[in-house]
């Protein structure tokens, strides 16, 4: 029997493993939809509804209700879930900080990745559906690269700035450095700051493939290996973290 619970999510976006994580944290099963982006933005405008200025993964539907951003089905999954509430009531406030921390930092972050794909034929070529075959990839490289550049334009990237995301991006880290001061959670257990922080070394250094499975080229697109030896404590940490409480292998 299909679980009832379904998760439209873009398997490479950090909120979207925030999404996962919390479902899987407190066992929730749910189907995995894979949003192809561009070709399913249609179809997930008429998900979000239109009430949203834009339409985004991760989605959760469960019945009727549909839930988006990652923050709200965190809370979601607390409410419904079994396992220790990965926002409790009384420390919100302050892990809604850290998420807001970490989508600022993210959002730099992706303008980055968005011109690292640009500028590689072969991250662009794993962009593409898995049945194209491996002859016609080059050739429809100039069709991915239309659609990471109509990605970036929906999500405003301003790739000509991409000294000024740097920074924004190693400030982020910074503050997560600050904020652990050597511990190994950042309210002193487990938590959902922990997740949303945690995602964001996905923009210098990938996770391994069991728990996101990345093509060669796209893995190297992802990776800042100047950022990754200048913060490979907080590297070493996130992986630390996922040894511990990201049992479940996300394929």
């Amino acid at each position: 029997m299909q679980p009832s619970r379904r998760l439209v999510a873009l398997k490479i976006s950090p909120w979207s493993e925030r999404a996962r994580w919390a479902l899987d944290h407190h066992g929730l099963a749910y189907e995995v939809i894979h949003h192809q982006p561009f070709i399913g933005e249609r179809k997930l405008r008429a998900l979000v509804g239109p009430g949203k200025p834009r339409a985004t993964v991760p989605v959760l539907i469960e019945g009727d209700e549909r839930v988006t951003e990652s923050w709200e089905i965190a809370l979601h999954a607390d409410r419904r879930g079994a396992g220790v509430k990965l926002i409790p009531a009384d420390r919100e406030a302050e892990i809604r900080r850290w998420n807001d921390v970490a989508d600022e930092g993210m959002g730099a972050g992706r303008a980055l990745v968005v011109a690292a794909m640009l500028a590689s034929p072969a991250a662009l070529e794993e962009t593409l559906p898995p049945k194209v075959p491996r002859w016609l990839r080059p050739l429809l490289r100039p069709v991915a690269r239309r659609v990471i550049r109509w990605f970036g334009r929906k999500y405003g990237v301003r790739t000509e700035a991409l000294a000024a995301s740097r920074a924004k991006f190693t400030a982020m880290l910074g503050k997560l450095r600050e904020g652990l001061a050597g511990a190994p959670y950042l309210l002193g257990s487990f938590s959902y700051a922990d997740i949303a922080m945690a995602t964001t070394l996905q923009g210098i250094s990938p996770v391994a493939n069991e728990h996101i499975r990345l093509g060669p080229a796209t893995r190297q697109v992802w990776t800042s290996e100047a950022l990754a030896a200048e913060f490979a404590d907080l590297v070493a940490w996130r992986d630390g973290l996922y040894q511990r409480h990201r049992a479940r292998r996300v394929r």
